[in-house]
């Protein structure tokens, strides 16, 4: 898949609970908690990834639906 189509998702981490991390995208969604004693960064780059590729997949259907419409309106 060319990288221009894919979209582009920053995370980072609300720490605003002592107790608690969590991981959310750049628009604030959440995507993760996590214990702040036993969080690791292995942990995290997981969460993050895992919701970057069920972001992509959404993405690449609605490709798909909207290059269905175009050919079904021809």
């Amino acid at each position: 898949m060319d990288e221009e189509m894919l979209p582009k998702f920053d995370y980072y981490l609300d720490e605003s609970d002592p107790d608690i991390l969590e991981l959310r995208r750049q628009d604030g969604s959440f995507v993760a908690a996590f214990s702040a004693q036993g969080v690791t960064r292995e942990g995290i780059v997981e969460a993050a990834k895992e919701d970057y590729w069920k972001l992509i997949e959404s993405h690449a259907l609605s490709m798909d639906l909207r290059e269905e419409d175009r050919r079904s309106s021809a």
